[in-house]
């Protein structure tokens, strides 16, 4: 990781952990873990992403979009989070790493059906879409087809499980490795 992204990165965990201490934000309670699964999980994305908006359904405490957003300085990226804890701090963190001029995080909940949509979402589409832990591989599908414009893709991290499913679907998937408690993972593509 080049030293600046490896800084603010660590950062992000920092004050992950510091917040989490007050309000639940993820179950990681290891630094080591976190960084495997949160951090490098989602600079796993970082190859495939494709256009310049991406829309991250479901983004939890902010990943992978939070670091996708720091691994590609000129991708616009819109947090989509349920929980208004969890919007609270993408929202601290937009501020203290300095991303305010292209990172937003929205309080709401995706649909497939737009006319459901949230109004700062009204008719805007995405070059790359991406869910991690949202939903089953067909239901993630199915939520981030209508933020999708035509010519994108969505991206959703996976584990080993879901391989034989996407496949199945005819789905396009990309095998990666992170370290250990990590271990084998997916990506699963649809273009």
């Amino acid at each position: 990781m080049p030293e600046r992204l490896d800084q603010a990165c660590a950062a992000l965990l920092e004050e992950l952990f510091r917040w989490n201490r007050k309000i639940n934000l993820t179950g990681h309670r290891d630094r080591q873990a976190a960084m495997a699964d949160l951090i490098l999980d989602s600079l796993a994305l970082a190859p495939h992403v494709k256009g310049d908006r991406l829309l991250d359904i479901g983004s939890g405490a902010g990943f992978p979009g939070l670091v996708l957003a720091l691994a590609r300085p000129r991708l616009e990226v819109t947090l989509l989070e349920a929980r208004g804890k969890r919007v609270s701090f993408q929202e601290h963190m937009i501020r203290t790493l300095g991303l305010k001029d292209r990172v937003r995080a929205l309080l709401g909940r995706a649909s497939a059906q737009r006319e459901q949509d949230i109004p700062a979402l009204a008719g805007k589409n995405f070059s790359t879409v991406t869910l991690k832990a949202v939903a089953g591989l067909e239901e993630s599908l199915s939520l981030a087809r209508p933020y999708l414009e035509p010519g994108g893709r969505i991206l959703l991290p996976r584990g080993l499980k879901d391989k034989e499913q996407a496949l199945a679907l005819g789905l396009k998937i990309q095998p990666y490795q992170l370290p250990q408690p990590g271990g084998s993972r997916i990506i699963v593509i649809a273009d």
